[in-house]
């Protein structure tokens, strides 16, 4: 019984870790890029799909009662000129966004990808996409909330 219970406890240590593990830095910079395709494309109710649904309803649902341009805005806030002050885009005047660098760190829970916006009136500015694993397993957008 004793090296039955030992099994069962190795074979979930062992789905703990391949599933912490499981996540790249390409995983990350798909999920931004298809982040950034969707936007772009125009569809902002399915941006919601890449955010923690955890997050999307108490930030989008209840404080910004359901008002999703507001919302993916202010998740794309960013400072400008090394934190002189902070850039909240217009949704539709965004020119192009490009992830520059992403993060992959599963010991520390730490995923993340930097993107560079570009505004149709030449200003550019970097923000940081920041992610987690939620319970199901899967990585998805974080941000602050209130």
């Amino acid at each position: 019984m004793k090296k039955l219970g030992m099994f069962f406890i190795a074979m979930m240590m062992a789905c703990v870790c391949v599933s912490a593990q499981k996540y790249t830095k390409s995983t990350v910079k798909g999920i931004a890029n298809g982040f950034i395709s969707t936007l772009m494309e125009g569809n902002l109710k399915g941006t919601l799909g890449f955010f923690d649904p955890s997050y999307v309803a108490e930030q989008h649902d209840d404080f910004l009662e359901g008002r999703t341009e507001q919302f993916v805005a202010e998740f794309l806030c960013g400072n400008i000129k090394k934190g002189y002050y902070d850039m909240t885009p217009e949704l539709s005047r965004i020119k192009s966004m490009k992830v520059k660098k992403t993060c992959c760190n599963p010991e520390k829970d730490e995923y993340y990808a930097d993107v560079q916006i570009v505004m149709d009136y030449g200003v550019k500015y970097m923000v940081r996409l920041e992610m987690r694993v939620i319970e199901s397993g899967d990585l998805r957008f974080i941000g602050a909330v209130g």
